[in-house]
């Protein structure tokens, strides 16, 4: 499918695989709708499209807030139009055994990465229903495939996105609504720093870019036809392989 004049929205633009998913689609011709809480970064990325010739908004918003989901989609249809595609990325990490975890470190990442997902998502479903048309895509982790030491609330948050989409998926398929995850392992990010600075430094050689993700998002929002993709894994080449 081309994306040429397909509206999309990538929360969690400003930087990282957010801005390179936003990148790969205008080069693909797509309106983009770039949504983050940091103006500047997304300003910047906005400047970066139109640079090569796309088109973008940027818009601010928290997808943990209700009132900020339902202004970025009514932004987005004002000035672009109905919605083709969501991308669910934007994402927060902490790395805290759960005996040291606080309650206001667990709301944190949950509001971000598992109701900001779940608001993104209702808001644009009645549209998409009614167009009988859509994409939801929503970027995963191995984390919500499996456990890791010191990071209880972020795979938590990574499961429970794997569970809501089960159901999106199941809900939207009368309607035409393809919803997708793409699981990335390690990759080289603002949101990893963290976790790659535990790690011995030659790891950093190992970990994928978030442009290979981006190509792996493209894929999926690409894709038409019978068949369909409901996970796509991407493992560091160096890993383990089927795990």
């Amino acid at each position: 499918m081309s994306l040429e004049g397909k509206v999309v929205i990538v929360t969690g633009a400003g930087r990282g695989i957010g801005r390179a998913i936003a990148l790969r689609f205008a080069a693909e011709e797509a309106k983009l709708a770039l949504a983050a809480r940091t103006v500047e970064q997304i300003d910047r990325v906005a400047d970066e499209v139109r640079a090569q010739g796309g088109t973008a908004v940027a818009v601010p918003a928290d997808v943990g807030n209700e009132s900020d989901v339902k202004a970025m989609v009514a932004r987005t249809e004002a000035e672009l139009g109905p919605i083709d595609i969501l991308v669910n990325n934007a994402g927060v990490m902490i790395l805290r055994p759960i005996a040291e975890t606080s309650l206001e470190e667990w709301e944190r990442v949950i509001n971000t990465n598992l109701t900001g997902m779940f608001l993104c998502s209702r808001a644009v479903l009645p549209s998409m229903m009614r167009r009988k048309t859509g994409r939801i895509i929503n970027i995963g982790s191995l984390a919500g495939r499996r456990g890791y030491p010191d990071q209880g609330v972020y795979c938590a948050s990574k499961h429970g996105l794997y569970g809501l989409s089960k159901v999106l998926a199941i809900e939207g398929r009368p309607y035409g609504i393809r919803v997708n995850v793409v699981s990335p392992g390690g990759a080289l990010t603002k949101l990893s720093k963290e976790l790659l600075a535990a790690r011995k430094p030659s790891e950093a050689e190992e970990w994928m870019t978030s442009e290979e993700v981006a190509d792996a998002v493209y894929y999926v929002a690409a894709q038409e036809g019978p068949a369909t993709t409901d996970e796509l894994v991407l493992r560091r080449f160096a890993g383990e392989p089927w795990r």
